[in-house]
């Protein structure tokens, strides 16, 4: 192989790790997408404390979670080090909604001050997950 060959070659990959990095961006929707159902999710069940509050939000939930696994299975590409991100991002989500929910119903119903900062903290985990799987797909390998 010739210098030039090589050059050319060593351009064409890396016109194509671009194009795949790029294609890995979709995570940052999937993962903000996700912490704002969770909003939603936690606000609908903490303020209401009613059956049909539940009963909504169970609802918003399994459409959003449907629509957003429908979105990550078509995806072409998974980001890099997306196993361990999303794991990382749904484990401490699974954890603080979980702390939000049981604590909530339990020792502050139907109380803003609670729900509502709750809320907010159950987007984060998935959110960072998100913008952590943009900003790797804009930096080069």
């Amino acid at each position: 192989m010739r210098q030039d060959e090589a050059l050319e070659t060593l351009e064409r990959a890396e016109t194509v790790g671009t194009r795949v990095r790029a294609l890995g961006r979709w995570y940052a929707v999937y993962g903000i997408g996700y912490g704002l159902m969770s909003m939603v999710v936690v606000l609908t069940m903490g303020l209401s404390q009613t059956l049909r509050g539940v009963v909504v939000a169970m609802a918003v939930l399994a459409v959003c979670l449907t629509a957003l696994s429908v979105y990550q299975a078509r995806q072409p590409v998974k980001p890099l080090g997306y196993a361990r991100l999303h794991a990382w991002g749904i484990g401490v989500w699974g954890a603080v909604y979980g702390l939000a929910v049981v604590a909530g119903m339990y020792l502050f119903p139907e109380d803003p001050a609670w729900w509502i900062p709750m809320a907010a903290l159950s987007a984060v985990p998935t959110s960072v997950a998100g913008c952590m799987a943009l900003r790797r797909s804009r930096s080069a390998v």
